[in-house]
């Protein structure tokens, strides 16, 4: 048995936060709920976790995690309830319960819910090391994002340039 010590597990309790009100949008996000946990300062990888719910037919914006405003982003997206879809600039992926999916650096996405009852969903984000240059975590819509009304028209027009739906 080793003398070193264990290291310190920490339990975050969604019942001590408050939700936040992400507000619907111009870039395609619809009012939603969803509880934050800043996870950096316990982990070596990961930046954020995040509980999100959609009611049906609602969804987030079409984003993409901009390089010059979070540093490299990637995020998985695990399905707790509920239908989902997730779009990209390249296609659309169905996500039931307990599925996932991985979102690479600079990919655009979009969860929507496609179901008749709400989506639950988590999400786990990791910035690679690089500091915020915009306080992303404390705004209220995506539209407050720097860029982000242009990047929502440029991954509109890739969808529509392949044929894929547009909201």
């Amino acid at each position: 048995m080793s003398d070193e010590p264990r290291p310190e597990v920490k339990i975050f309790n969604r019942a001590d936060l408050v939700p936040h009100l992400w507000n619907r949008n111009a870039v395609g996000a619809t009012d939603r709920f969803y509880w934050f946990y800043n996870v950096k300062d316990v982990s070596q990888w990961f930046t954020a976790g995040c509980v999100g719910v959609l009611e049906p037919g609602g969804s987030e914006a079409f984003h993409s995690h901009m390089e010059e405003t979070e540093g490299p982003y990637e995020c998985w997206y695990i399905v707790m309830q509920g239908e989902a879809e997730l779009r990209s600039e390249y296609g659309d992926q169905r996500i039931s319960q307990f599925g996932a999916a991985f979102m690479p650096t600079g990919s655009s996405h979009q969860i929507r819910n496609v179901g008749t009852e709400r989506l639950w969903f988590f999400t786990l984000s990791s910035r690679g090391g690089t500091p915020l240059k915009v306080d992303t975590y404390n705004i209220s819509c995506s539209e407050e994002r720097p860029g982000y009304a242009e990047e929502y028209e440029r991954i509109l027009a890739e969808r529509a340039a392949r044929g894929l739906a547009t909201p």
